[in-house]
């Protein structure tokens, strides 16, 4: 294997800009190798101005060429694409969610199967530190039995997103499978599998939800609420509470505060702030995201959050969804704008 592996970039769009540049940057295993993009001058000036010495318009073109390849378009390419890649030797990080339904994370499965590769899906949120930290708590048992867990994630505030992303077919879904499953994945992660769901939701069948509630049972008994939207302000957190006290994890920040019923600092606080996030606020989850996908494919350590994982998360957005119908998740051609 060579000393560094090659990448490429599926979609040169506002999520690569903003997240997925960095984290190439800050991961000295790889080098930038190619750009892949249906508009060929947005490719062009892409890789000119960001160090890519190659762009193409055509997804065979990284068969040969790159060792792995992050996958940013919008959900209704996720499945094609990443199939093609998988099945021609490129592991593949694509971002979440995994896919629209569960036939097509299976697909995405089974690819990285017949071409031994590997598949991570983008929650980089398992990386922050203040998830990571959380996780040993409810390890060690911290909060005691957990009850109640309530999360919000909402905003006004977003990027530019195409057309595909508010069209139910392409999309499969909106608050809840492009918001809300970040928190259904670091839930699942935290305290166990969603049990049972009843979902609430103002999507019709031409234009996905802006705004979604998920009421939900986890299989150890915990009840919980789960508020996601895009036309809200809204918390921008997870608390879980048990029958010893509570962790409350910034999803925005990454704060966590934690109480234990039993502890004597408590006696006269109601929380400790068990970590507080560096001045200005440094999210290394996407280079840490990338690295644990390099440590994979170089046999050191094991993804993180692997199709499996992934499929999941989605399993209980499209339980939620209610859905039941299928789609072709064929290898294609590249298709969509970029994410």
């Amino acid at each position: 294997m060579q000393s560094k592996l090659r990448l490429g970039l599926v979609g040169a769009g506002p999520v690569v800009h903003r997240y997925h540049l960095r984290a190439i940057r800050g991961v000295p295993e790889v080098t930038p190798a190619v750009v892949v993009d249906l508009n060929e001058e947005r490719a062009r000036q892409f890789a000119e101005k960001q160090g890519f010495p190659h762009y193409t318009t055509r997804l065979q073109d990284l068969f040969a060429s790159v060792d792995l390849a992050i996958v940013a378009l919008p959900n209704g390419a996720h499945a094609s694409v990443s199939c093609e890649l998988l099945s021609n030797g490129v592991h593949v990080l694509c971002e979440k969610p995994m896919a629209r339904n569960v036939a097509e994370c299976r697909a995405m499965i089974q690819a990285a199967e017949r071409g031994g590769t590997q598949l991570c899906v983008g929650h980089n949120r398992r990386f922050r530190t203040n998830a990571m930290l959380a996780k040993r708590l409810m390890e060690k048992g911290v909060v005691g039995e957990v009850t109640r867990i309530e999360a919000e994630e909402g905003s006004t505030a977003d990027w530019d997103r195409s057309p595909a992303y508010f069209d139910p077919a392409q999309a499969g879904g909106g608050a809840l499978i492009d918001v809300g499953i970040h928190s259904i994945d670091l839930i699942r992660w935290w305290a166990g599998e969603f049990q049972g769901v009843n979902y609430r939701g103002n999507g019709t069948s031409t234009m996905v939800e802006s705004d979604a509630e998920v009421q939900f049972r986890l299989a150890n008994g915990a009840q919980g609420t789960l508020v996601a939207s895009r036309t809200r302000n809204l918390q921008q957190h997870i608390c879980i509470t048990g029958s010893k006290g509570f962790i409350d994890v910034g999803l925005w920040s990454e704060h966590l505060r934690v109480r234990n019923n039993k502890g004597k600092a408590f006696q006269k606080l109601p929380y400790l702030d068990a970590y507080v996030s560096h001045r200005p606020p440094q999210d290394a989850s996407f280079v840490l995201q990338l690295t644990n996908l390099v440590n994979a494919i170089r046999g050191t350590e094991k993804v993180l959050v692997d199709g499996n994982e992934g499929m999941a998360s989605l399993e209980v957005v499209t339980r939620a969804y209610g859905q039941t119908a299928t789609v072709d998740a064929s290898p294609a051609a590249v298709s969509g704008s970029a994410r």
